[in-house]
Order: C-alpha cells, then structure tokens, then sequence
C-alpha cells in the first residue's frame, strides 16, 4: 500500500494516525461481525465442500477458492489486527511474524480481487459461450488454467516481493501491519506495475464484466428468440453481482487514492480518506461469507434439517366428512 512507512523501526510511530475512532473503537467496530463471519464462512464452505452437485460445478471453483482464501485471511489477518488495535503495538515483534502478516494481508488480498476477477469474465463463458466448456479439454483450456496461472502469479509476487525483495525492509513494531514496510515500492516502475496490474485493472474487469453481465442478461431475456435458461443462471448472477457490489464500496476508495497517488500527488493529500478506506476494506473479507450464503437456497433447507426449530410449522386444513344421521321424524296426530 502506497502509504506505508518504510522509516520507523525503532518503536516510536512515525506519523499520526489521522482516523477519528480510537483503536478500541476499531476493535469493538470489527469484532460484532467478525465472530458470526468466521461460524458462517466454516459452514458455506463445509456445505460446498462436502455436497457433491455444488463441488463439481465450474462455477463454484473461485467461490469456493475465495472462501478458502478469506477463511485464511479470517483466522490469521483479522485476528492480528485486533490485537493491534487492544494493545496499540505489534505482537509478537519479530521480523518473520511481519513478513507473515504481510502476506496475509497484502499477497492474500491481492489473490481475493484477481480470482474474483476471472469469476466475472468466467460467468460470461458459461452462461452465454457454454460451448468452450462442453469437453474436457475445452474445461481445462478455459476453466483450470487460468486458475492455474493465477495461482503461480500469486505465489511469484509473494515469494519476490514480500519474502525476498530486492532490498531491506523496513518494520515498525507500533503500526498496524509493521508499517506495511514494502520496500519495492520505492521503485517507480514496480509501484506502477503493482497498483495497475494487482489492483486498479482487477477492480474494474469486476465492475465492466458485472455491469456486461447484468446488461446482456436484460437484453437476451427481452429477445423472445434469444431467450436463455433464467432460472438455471440466476443463482450465480445474483451472487456474482452481489460480491461485485461488495468489492465497488468497499475497494473502489482505496483504488482510486492509490491511482491518484501514482500520478504524482503528495501523499499527504487524501491521507484521512485513504486511512478510513483501508480500515473499512477489512469488512469484505466479513461480509463475503453472508453474500455466499444468501444467494445458496440448498443451505436454508440444510439450515432447517440442522435446526429443527427454524422450521416453520404449518397448519394442515383438510376436509372432514360429517355424516349426518337421519332420525325419523314423528308427527302427531290430533
């Protein structure tokens, strides 16, 4: 991140924090959420790891790739950084704990937006060009090896750039994240191969291929020759557009700061708003599972195998047969 402060390693913090919530505001302002995150985020991916018909469809490969990142990045990153924000110092203050924390936080994040950014071009694929994935070669061509290439990107940037840089880094035991001390990006060309390929281009191939998707899903259901199968895309449309809007609230400020920090101005211009658009980005790593889990109707009824008194009891009205008895009837005569 373009903020970070390589400088400071001798305990004392070397800038000033220019969010208004204390550090124990910050806490209690993640922790509510954090809790009932963590519970919903084991049991969407157990549900998507053991039902058989959801682990095979294509189109749950990235999601089910995003919620094992994020359970990651759930049980490692957000842990530590509320210990941060209660004790106001990092801890343990060791230099390969940094470099962990560093990984989780930039290299796992930075894994987050280009898998889903491939989710968004691959909805196209197989709602409107499922012909590219009708044989098993066509499936590895167009569904596995991007994955694949994604895979060993991720690990290249985190093994050269955040493991063994080029040069020293820097770390700050009294800043969230030991001061994100990235060395690298004192180079002008590395800075600009990372925020314009690791985050600006992935944001918006994420925002132009949701946008697409929802245009040309409008359009071919207002074509009566074109009409497609609605019912059998709706569920991974919905949640893609889901997850995208999550990843235009909540990325999008901090995107377009570093853009504007990349042409050249100061970096004390914004640097309130760049603050409060880093600390309220840790909230779609919470959110992610709720989404998921919204938009998987088997789950609710699994919810309700699960929970009994979740089910809603309905009464029954049946038709009843009265049989009425015919008395005989007595007249009396005068």
């Amino acid at each position: 991140m373009l903020t970070a402060d390589n400088s400071s390693g001798n305990g004392v913090s070397s800038s000033v924090d220019p969010v208004a919530f204390s550090h124990y505001a910050r806490f209690w302002m993640i922790l509510p959420f954090y809790v009932p995150s963590l519970i919903c985020s084991l049991f969407v991916l157990y549900h998507y790891i053991t039902n058989r018909t959801l682990r095979q469809a294509l189109h749950n490969h990235v999601i089910i790739i995003l919620l094992s990142i994020n359970l990651i990045v759930q049980l490692t990153g957000i842990p530590w950084n509320l210990s941060y924000y209660r004790l106001e110092y990092v801890s343990p203050q060791s230099q390969l704990f940094c470099i962990i924390w560093i990984v989780v936080d930039e290299g796992l994040h930075i894994s987050i937006t280009l898998f889903f950014a491939w989710a968004t071009i691959e909805r196209h694929i197989l709602i409107f060009h499922d012909r590219l994935v009708a044989t098993k070669q066509k499936i590895f061509i167009y569904h596995y090896f991007p994955i694949i290439l994604i895979f060993c990107y991720c690990i290249c940037y985190i093994f050269i750039v955040i493991i063994f840089p080029p040069c020293e880094n820097t770390f700050d035991y009294t800043a969230i994240v030991c001061g994100y001390p990235l060395c690298y990006y004192d180079n002008q060309f590395l800075t600009i191969w990372d925020v314009m390929v690791d985050h600006i281009t992935p944001v918006m191939i994420i925002i132009s291929c949701s946008i697409g998707l929802l245009l040309r899903i409008v359009y071919q259901k207002s074509q009566m020759r074109q009409r497609i199968r609605w019912k059998n895309y709706r569920k991974m449309t919905i949640q893609l557009l889901s997850i995208s809007f999550l990843y235009l609230i909540l990325h999008t400020p901090h995107i377009l700061m570093e853009f504007v920090y990349i042409l050249g101005v100061s970096e004390d211009v914004g640097s309130a708003f760049m603050a409060y658009a880093e600390f309220f980005e840790y909230y779609s790593n919470i959110f992610l599972p709720f989404i998921c889990a919204g938009s998987m109707p088997e789950l609710k009824a699994k919810l309700k195998k699960t929970f009994p008194c979740c089910r809603r009891q309905r009464r029954i009205i049946q038709p009843e047969t009265i049989t009425l008895s015919h008395r005989p009837v007595i007249k009396i005569r005068r």
